[in-house]
C-alpha cells in the first residue's frame, strides 16, 4: 500500500493522507509531483480497486485520472499506476454524479473522448498542464493541445485499442456539437483544440453567469394576467417532460413576458437568464452549459410584420424561452405559443389598490386605462415619490403625470408627447360636438365592458380599441379635441412623427409603424395621426412599384389598426382622401364645422381673458368675423404682443391682426370690420 509524504510547499490539502490507497492518484491532492512511499499490505482483506473510493462528485477523480496519464505520457510515473486507475474506469464507465459526468452521458462520450475533452479543459485553467503540453510541443506550440498531439495521446494512453484518425475526431460528439473547436489556418493535425472556459467552469461546478447574460429579476406572479397563472402549471409541466421544448411569449412590451419566464423558471427549478439571441444561434457550448448549469434561457426576438425565425433546435434537447412582440413569427420543433394579454379589470383594481390604499382612485383608474401589472407596479411608484415631493396623497393627476414620464424612451423616437392641460372651459364647440365628444369620453371608459352581455357575433370581434375620424378645416379645433379628450381620460397624448415613421428602405416603416403600436399599447397612451391621409390614404391600381409598396403599407395599416387595443385619434381635412377601407373601421366620425355667431363669442371670450376690450366689440367681432379658432387664436396673439400685458387689447391691434389673418387666407376683410378699427 502507499502512503503520502507531500511537500508542503504544493500540497494545497496538508492532509497527510492516512488513508490506505492502492494507486497513487487517490488522494485529494495528487499532482505528478506528489512522493508517495510504499509501506506495505493492507490491513483488510480487500480488494484492492475497492479501496479506490469515487467522490459524491465525479469530477475530482477525473481530473486526477487525466494528470495520471499526462504523467504517464511523459515517464514520471510508471505505466502500471495508469493502467490501473484506467481499467477501473473502464470496468465503471460512464462516471456518475456532477455535472461533468451528466456531460459525459448526455452526449455519449466513451473514454478516450472523454479523456481529450478534460485534458482540453484543463489546458485552459491549469498552469502545469499548459506548460506540459507547451513542452511537448516545441519549438511550434502555444501551450493549447493540437489534433498531432491528441491523437498520439489516445493511442499512446488506450493501446491496444485500434488506432483514432483526424477523421474520427471530426465525427465525435466534441467537435460535432462544438464542445470543442478547431483554431489556426494550417493542416488539420497542425490545427489546436480549444474550449469555451465558460463551459468548463460549468462543468467544474463553477457557475458564474456566461458572458452576454443576465438574470432576470425575482417572479411576480401576483403582476400576471389570471389567464396567464392559470396556464403556468401545465407549461412547466410540458417543459420538464420534453412534450415542449420551447415556449414562445408573445405580447406587448412590459405585459408580463419576463415575469412569465421568471416563474417557469422557479416551477421548473432553474435559473432564468437573459440569452441575446445569437448566442443560443451557435447551437453548442453555451446550450449545453444550459442543461448543466440549470439555466432556463430567456430569448428577446425582435421581428417585424412579414418577418419569420426559425428556431434551432437544441442538442441535447433543453427548454428554452422566446419573448417576442405583436408582430413576426417563429417556428420550430416543439414550439407553442402562449399571448399574455391585460389583466381584467377586477385584477387591475387590486393591484391598484394593493400599490396605493386608495379603493375609491383604484376603481377610477382600472377602468380608464388598460395597462399590465408590472406597468402598474411602476406607475404606483412613481406618483408616489411625486406625491412625497408635495406631501400630499396621491391623485389620478399624479398618475397621469407618471404615465406621461414613464417608459417611453422608444415611443419618443417615433411620436411625440402633446404637453396640454385642456379643460372644459378652454374648448368651445358646437353643442352637437359637444355630444359626440362626450359619447366618445364615456365609450373609451367604459371600452373593456363594452362587449359585456351582447351577443355571439359582438362577443366574436370584441377589441377594447377606438378608432376615430376628426374631420375640418384647418383650425376648426381637432387637435385641441383630441387634448380635450386624453385630458378627461387622464391618458398621456402621444402626436406620431411621420418623418420617423417613413422610411425609403422597404419594411422599414412598416417596422417602425408596429414599434410605435407595440409601445403605445403597452402605456395605453392615445395616439394623434395629424393629417391622417398621408399614411392613410386612398390606395390605387399599384401599376408602378411606389404604389405597390404605399398599397401595402395600407394593408398593414389596416391590419394593425383594426387589433390595436388604445385609442386612436386621426384628423383629416379631407375625409374623401381617406381609404374606404379605414371609414369602415373606424367607430367615431366627427365632423369639425367652421364656428358660428355663438361659438365665436365664446372664442373670442375664451381667447382674451381679462384684457377684452369690452363686450360690444368682442359681439362686433363675432358677427363680422368668420374666422376658425384657430386663426382667432392667431390674431389675440400678435395683437398681444404689441401691447403691455397689463392693459386690454385695443380694438385697433385687433383689427389690424385679423387684417393679417384674412391677407393670409387671401381674402379682403369685412368691410363692417376695418370701421369698428377707426
Amino acid at each position: 500500500m502507499w502512503t503520502c509524504t507531500w511537500p508542503p510547499t504544493m500540497c494545497s490539502w496538508n492532509c497527510a493522507w492516512p488513508a490506505w490507497i492502492s494507486i497513487r492518484a487517490g488522494c485529494p491532492g495528487w499532482a505528478a509531483w506528489f512522493n508517495f512511499i510504499l509501506i506495505g499490505a493492507r490491513p483488510h482483506p480487500m480488494n484492492d480497486l475497492a479501496l479506490l473510493s469515487v467522490p459524491q462528485s465525479s469530477r475530482a477523480a477525473l481530473l486526477r485520472w487525466v494528470a495520471l496519464g499526462l504523467a504517464c505520457y511523459q515517464q514520471q510515473q510508471p505505466r502500471d499506476a495508469w493502467e490501473t486507475e484506467n481499467d477501473w474506469w473502464q470496468q465503471h464507465w460512464p462516471p456518475a454524479n456532477g455535472p461533468l459526468a451528466d456531460c459525459i452521458r448526455d452526449l455519449n462520450l466513451n473514454i478516450r473522448e472523454t479523456f481529450l475533452l478534460l485534458l482540453t479543459g484543463q489546458v485552459e485553467t491549469v498552469p502545469h498542464i499548459t506548460f506540459a503540453l507547451h513542452g511537448l510541443q516545441q519549438p511550434d506550440s502555444n501551450g493549447s493541445l493540437s489534433v498531432h498531439l491528441a491523437l498520439e495521446l489516445v493511442d499512446n494512453l488506450f493501446a491496444p485499442t485500434p488506432p483514432w484518425t483526424t477523421l474520427d475526431l471530426l465525427n465525435s460528439p466534441l467537435l460535432q456539437h462544438n464542445v470543442l473547436t478547431l483554431e489556426g489556418d494550417v493542416p488539420l493535425p497542425l490545427q489546436s483544440l480549444r474550449m469555451d472556459t465558460a463551459l468548463w467552469s460549468v462543468l467544474n461546478e463553477h457557475r458564474p453567469l456566461w458572458p452576454g447574460t443576465h438574470p432576470l429579476p425575482e417572479a411576480q406572479r401576483q403582476l400576471l394576467p389570471t389567464r396567464s397563472r392559470q396556464a403556468l402549471p401545465k407549461l412547466a409541466e410540458m417543459l420538464h417532460s420534453g412534450e415542449l421544448r420551447t415556449l414562445i411569449i408573445r405580447g406587448h412590451p412590459n405585459s408580463g413576458r419576463h415575469l412569465m419566464a421568471a416563474e417557469l423558471a422557479a416551477l421548473l427549478d432553474l435559473q432564468p437568464i437573459a440569452t441575446p439571441l445569437a448566442l443560443w444561434q451557435q447551437n453548442g457550448p453555451f446550450q449545453l452549459a444550459c442543461q448543466h448549469a440549470n439555466w432556463l434561457p430567456v430569448v428577446q426576438v425582435n421581428l417585424a410584420a412579414g418577418e419569420a425565425l426559425q428556431w434551432p433546435t437544441s442538442q441535447p434537447h433543453h427548454p428554452a424561452v422566446i419573448i417576442i412582440n405583436m408582430d413576426g413569427a417563429v417556428a420550430g420543433e416543439g414550439c407553442l405559443e402562449h399571448l399574455i394579454g391585460l389583466p381584467d379589470q377586477a385584477q387591475r383594481q387590486a393591484l391598484w389598490q394593493h400599490t396605493l390604499g386608495d379603493n375609491t382612485l383604484a376603481q377610477q383608474l382600472s377602468g380608464s386605462a388598460l395597462l399590465s401589472g408590472p406597468t402598474i407596479l411602476q406607475l404606483s411608484h412613481s406618483a408616489q415619490r411625486l406625491a412625497r415631493q408635495s406631501n400630499q396623497p396621491v391623485t389620478a393627476d399624479m398618475i397621469r403625470q407618471a404615465r406621461q414620464q414613464q417608459g417611453t424612451e422608444k415611443l419618443r423616437l417615433l411620436a411625440q408627447p402633446v404637453l396640454r392641460d385642456v379643460g372644459k372651459n378652454a374648448v368651445v364647440f358646437p353643442p352637437l360636438i359637444d355630444q359626440y365628444l362626450e359619447d366618445m369620453i364615456a365609450r373609451a371608459q367604459r371600452r373593456e365592458s363594452l362587449w359585456c352581455n351582447l351577443g355571439d357575433t359582438m362577443q366574436a370581434s370584441s377589441n377594447p380599441g377606438l378608432r376615430a375620424l376628426f374631420v375640418g378645416e384647418s383650425g376648426t379645433g381637432k387637435t385641441l379635441a383630441a387634448s380635450y379628450l386624453a385630458n378627461r381620460l387622464g391618458a398621456p397624448l402621444y402626436r406620431v412623427d411621420l418623418g420617423a415613421v417613413m422610411n425609403k428602405y422597404i419594411g422599414e416603416s412598416e417596422k417602425n409603424l408596429g414599434l410605435l403600436l407595440d409601445q403605445a399599447a403597452a402605456a395605453d397612451v392615445m395616439l394623434l395621426f395629424d393629417e391622417a391621409d398621408s399614411l392613410f390614404g386612398s390606395r390605387t391600381d399599384a401599376k408602378q412599384t411606389g404604389e405597390r409598396y404605399a398599397n401595402n403599407l395600407t394593408n398593414y395599416l389596416l391590419s394593425r389598426i383594426e387589433s390595436h387595443p388604445g385609442i386612436v385619434v386621426l384628423t383629416t381635412n379631407n375625409r374623401e382622401r381617406i381609404d374606404n377601407a379605414f371609414n369602415r373601421r373606424i367607430e367615431v366620425i366627427i365632423d369639425f364645422p367652421l364656428p358660428g355667431f355663438q361659438e365665436r363669442l365664446r372664442l373670442w371670450h375664451s381667447h382674451l381673458g381679462q384684457r377684452s376690450p369690452g363686450a360690444d366689440i368682442i359681439r362686433s367681432l363675432a358677427s363680422h368675423c368668420d374666422l376658425s379658432g384657430g386663426q382667432i387664436r392667431n390674431a389675440v396673439l400678435t395683437a398681444a404682443g404689441t401691447q403691455s400685458a397689463q392693459e386690454p387689447l385695443a380694438a385697433r391691434a385687433l383689427i389690424q391682426a385679423i387684417a393679417r389673418e384674412y391677407q393670409k387666407l387671401g381674402r379682403s376683410m369685412p368691410p363692417a370690420l376695418d370701421n369698428l378699427g377707426r
